[in-house]
């Protein structure tokens, strides 16, 4: 259906048109005729009706704008992939077997004077001190000793002690033996024991001039 102000035009139109076919055909202008007239009357019609569908149409389907253009996607991973760390494989505890019972009966050397090595000169009074610790399960009753057991004898004085009653876990000494070096030069070892073989304390020095 046309709009209000097209159609008021194309009846004014067509009121033109009636006017100039009732128009006298002896008052021959000096313009164009009457049918000139009306052929361009008929085209501006034509023409105006022509422009508004296209006007309508346009208004019914506006013009698109273009597509924009899509951003690239983005990498996946824009880091390369941190090589993990290897694990570390737990090595297997023990040998299998049952685990060791600690002994009844038992005694460690903690500290001992001199250290193994120790220079001296020829015929040189030193001392000789062990501190022992019971790591067995039962208590060292007293009267167990301390003696000289082998080796090089540089003892001048006592050559035994007497221990005391040890309990397991427990550290006695000093126990404090006199000694000499020998004469000569060399490396000279001296052991002990504790009585029952508990353990073998022992020192190892070097004799230089």
């Amino acid at each position: 259906m046309l709009s209000s102000p097209l159609r008021l035009f194309v009846r004014g139109l067509s009121v033109l048109l009636i006017l100039g076919a009732c128009a006298p055909a002896s008052a021959q202008p000096s313009g164009p005729s009457a049918e000139e007239i009306k052929a361009q009357i008929s085209t501006s019609v034509a023409l105006t009706v022509l422009a508004y569908k296209t006007e309508q149409a346009a208004l019914a389907s506006p013009t698109l704008l273009p597509t924009q253009t899509s951003l690239p996607t983005p990498t996946a991973s824009l880091f390369p992939t941190l090589t993990p760390f290897p694990t570390t494989t737990p090595r297997p505890i023990g040998g299998g077997g049952a685990p060791s019972t600690p002994a009844p009966y038992a005694c460690s050397v903690v500290n001992k004077l001199p250290a193994d090595n120790t220079v001296f000169k020829p015929n040189k009074d030193f001392d000789v001190k062990f501190w022992l610790m019971n790591v067995g399960t039962k208590t060292w009753n007293q009267g167990a000793d301390l003696l000289f057991d082998g080796g090089d004898n540089m003892l001048t004085a006592n050559t035994r002690y007497e221990l005391p009653q040890v309990n397991p876990g427990k550290m006695v000494g000093p126990f404090i033996f006199d000694a000499k070096t020998p004469k000569k030069t060399g490396t000279y070892t001296m052991t002990f024991k504790v009585q029952g073989g508990l353990c073998y304390p022992y020192i190892k020095i070097i004799v230089k001039k």
